[in-house]
């Protein structure tokens, strides 16, 4: 996609984020009570609501050191989903479909709000740190101790930023995607002139002595016209897309480790770490029988050693990895086979996030339809709280997926321009006789 077309598609996605800042804000200036909408979702309604309420003011009781900082926090996601948005549509070629520039574009929208996401946990671990002991509530809490509850006071304030995410991603998409379209259809209508004036031009250059010229001419125009795309080498794409798998198999190697389990009794970091790690994990099978005792009496803590929930988190974690591998592969066979490093960057982040998104959804309503609990089942409030946990590890670890993309295709970058030189110096000349 060209630089115009790049600066008036981010303009317009950051003109719409901005819209819809300036009507949340309409919306609270005209309400004659407090913003008392529940972050937790419960229907449908309040799940898309948790999107649009991430420009609405927090509660100063639940994160008081928060509210100063946050109206910062909202402009520079903003300002990240033009960003974005313009490094990621960077990759929009001519030959892309407009199926796979829609990705890319709702990709861009992820990865900004997950950015937005990590600086609203780093701003926080800031100021605890450096705030007195005893601010909070008028209690002598730790810096640990607080740290250690924020995920459970204050996870449904900040996954506002990654449900946001979630709903601009459908404006960009469209955006980008009607964008491509766009081109493409003026590309062909020019195609179809240039044909046009072709054959005449033809019919001319026949009649006289500069027909090879005119042949020479059309296959340099041609060749100008087509890009090189990753697909266009075969199992190039999905070589690319294992490569981008494997940092996420290393996570859940480590998430299924008894050490990190253990740290479930842990404060400070090693709490906040939890915050970040989603449920998929691998890990060998429990050598020991089920405790039916624990599981009684810990409803809440499943105990790591059930085979039952081995056996959950083991199908979960190769169903985000199979999710993800099919997801990278349709997005880089797309792209263009060289530069923008950037954009690829948002673009596997933003893939992340939608593969684990889309894991957590499948997870919850195949729980549903097996459940056989007297009581039913709640779709939307399992929904909101997978998909809180989903988000914030694609947000949280999404970058380390693009830096083996990055360094795989280099590689084999490298080993075709070298092939491709070695072939042409061995390539015999057969002089005209």
């Amino acid at each position: 996609m060209s630089r115009p077309f790049r600066i008036v598609v981010a303009v317009l996605a950051t003109v719409a984020a901005i819209l819809m800042y300036l009507g949340v804000t309409a919306e609270l200036n005209s309400m004659s009570g407090p913003f008392t909408v529940t972050r937790t979702a419960v229907d449908s309604r309040t799940l898309v609501a948790k999107g649009v309420a991430f420009f609405a003011p927090l509660d100063p009781m639940t994160a008081p050191m928060m509210d100063a900082v946050t109206p910062l926090i909202r402009w520079v996601v903003i300002l990240l989903i033009g960003v974005s948005t313009y490094l990621a549509c960077g990759l929009v070629t001519r030959r892309t479909h407009p199926f796979i520039a829609a990705m890319v574009g709702a990709a861009a929208a992820l990865t900004a709000t997950a950015i937005g996401d990590l600086l609203w946990w780093a701003t926080l671990v800031v100021r605890v740190h450096t705030a007195p002991t005893g601010w909070y509530a008028n209690e002598a809490l730790d810096h640990s101790t607080l740290l250690a509850s924020a995920h459970l006071t204050l996870t449904g304030w900040t996954s506002d930023a990654l449900f946001l995410g979630c709903l601009l991603a459908g404006t960009n998409a469209s955006l980008v995607g009607c964008t491509s379209l766009a081109i493409l259809l003026l590309n062909r209508l020019n195609t179809d002139t240039d044909d046009g004036e072709d054959e005449a031009q033809d019919a001319v250059d026949d009649e006289g002595d500069g027909g090879g010229d005119g042949e020479a001419q059309d296959a340099v125009v041609d060749n100008q016209a087509r890009v090189p795309l990753i697909g266009d080498v075969p199992r190039r794409s999905a070589n690319l897309a294992l490569a981008g798998v494997l940092p996420v198999l290393v996570l859940m190697l480590v998430n299924g480790t008894q050490a990190v389990w253990d740290s479930y009794s842990e404060r400070g970091f090693l709490a906040l770490l939890r915050v970040f790690l989603y449920r998929p994990a691998l890990s060998p099978p429990p050598r020991v029988r089920d405790d039916v005792e624990y599981r009684l009496t810990h409803e809440i803590e499943l105990n790591p050693l059930s085979m039952d929930v081995w056996v959950h988190r083991s199908v979960l974690a190769l169903a985000l990895l199979l999710v993800l591998w099919l997801l990278l592969r349709a997005l880089l066979a797309g792209l263009p086979n060289s530069g923008h490093r950037l954009g690829l960057v948002v673009v596997c982040w933003g893939a992340t996030i939608a593969a684990s998104a889309l894991t957590a959804t499948s997870d919850v309503v195949v729980d549903c339809a097996s459940s056989d609990s007297p009581t039913g089942c709640a779709p939307w409030q399992s929904l909101g709280l997978q998909l809180t946990s989903a988000l914030r590890f694609g947000a949280a670890w999404g970058w380390l997926v693009a830096l083996p993309v990055l360094l795989a295709r280099r590689l084999l970058d490298t080993d075709t321009s070298t092939d491709t030189s070695t072939d042409t110096q061995e390539t015999p000349v057969h002089e005209s006789t």
